[in-house]
C-alpha cells in the first residue's frame, strides 16, 4: 500500500516539473518578446512616416506660396514692361528707375523661381521616399500578424498541456493520503525534488551512497525513509 502511495508521489512529483516547464514556457514564450520588439519598430516607423507626411504637407503648402509669388512677380513684370513701352514716360530718369524695378524683380523672380524648382525636387524625392517606407511598414505588419497568429497558437497548446496535467496532479492528489503530501511539502521547501528513487546503490537526488540497512527499509515499505545525505523521501 505504501509502495503504491510512494509511487504515485513520484508520478505527482513528475507532473509539478512537467506543470512549472509549462508555466515557465508559457511565461517565457520568445514570441511575446518577438512581437513586443516588432510592434516598436512599426510604431517607431510609423511615428517617423507620419512626420515626413507632416513635412510633405509643410512643403506642399510652401510650395503653393512660392507659386504664388511667381504668379504675382510675373504680373508685375509684366506691368512694368507695359508702363516701360507705353509711351507715357517723360524723361530717361523715369524711365531708368523702372527699368531698375523691373530688373530687381526679375531678379527675386528668378530667385522664387529657383526655391520652386528646388521644393517640387525635394517633394519628389519625399514622396518617393513616403511610398517605400508605406510598403516597408505594410510588410512589417504582415509580419506582425503572422507571428502573432503562430505565437498565439503555439500559446494555446501549451496551456492544453498545462490544463492536462494539472487535472492528472488534482487526480493524483485525490488518491495520496494527505500526510504524505504533508511530508511531501516539507521536504520540498529544502529540496526542490523531495521524491528519490535508490539507483546503483544510490539516490537519484543527491547521487550520494544509500546504506544497505537503508536500502532494506525501503523495499519493506513500512514507512517513511529519508536519504541520509539529502533528506529526500526514497522510494
Amino acid at each position: 500500500m505504501l509502495g503504491e502511495q510512494l509511487q504515485k508521489l513520484f508520478n505527482f512529483q513528475e507532473l509539478e516539473k512537467e506543470s512549472e516547464k509549462m508555466e515557465s514556457a508559457l511565461k517565457n514564450h520568445p514570441g511575446k518578446k518577438e512581437l513586443l520588439t516588432l510592434r516598436k519598430t512599426i510604431e517607431q516607423a510609423e511615428t517617423s512616416y507620419n512626420q515626413r507626411c507632416e513635412k510633405m504637407e509643410a512643403l506642399k503648402r510652401e510650395l503653393a506660396r512660392a507659386e504664388l509669388i511667381s504668379r504675382e512677380l510675373d504680373d508685375e513684370i509684366k506691368m512694368l514692361e507695359k508702363k516701360i513701352y507705353s509711351g507715357e514716360i517723360k524723361t530717361m530718369k523715369e524711365l531708368s528707375k523702372l527699368q531698375e524695378k523691373q530688373n530687381v524683380v526679375r531678379k527675386s523672380n528668378e530667385e522664387n523661381d529657383d526655391k520652386v524648382l528646388k521644393l517640387m525636387e525635394e517633394l519628389d524625392e519625399l514622396k518617393k521616399s513616403l511610398s517605400t517606407e508605406k510598403q516597408e511598414i505594410a510588410i512589417m505588419k504582415k509580419e506582425y500578424n503572422q507571428k502573432r497568429l503562430k505565437t498565439l497558437e503555439e500559446i494555446d497548446k501549451i496551456k492544453n498541456e498545462l490544463e492536462r496535467i494539472n487535472k492528472e496532479k488534482e487526480q493524483l492528489m485525490n488518491n495520496i493520503s494527505s500526510e504524505l503530501l504533508d511530508k511531501y511539502e516539507k521536504v520540498k521547501k529544502q529540496k526542490k525534488e523531495p521524491v528519490a528513487f535508490i539507483l546503483n546503490g544510490k539516490c537519484s537526488g543527491c547521487r550520494m551512497d544509500v546504506s544497505v540497512m537503508v536500502i532494506r527499509e525501503v523495499n519493506r515499505h513500512e514507512g517513511l525513509v529519508y536519504c541520509e545525505s539529502c533528506g529526500r523521501i526514497l522510494i
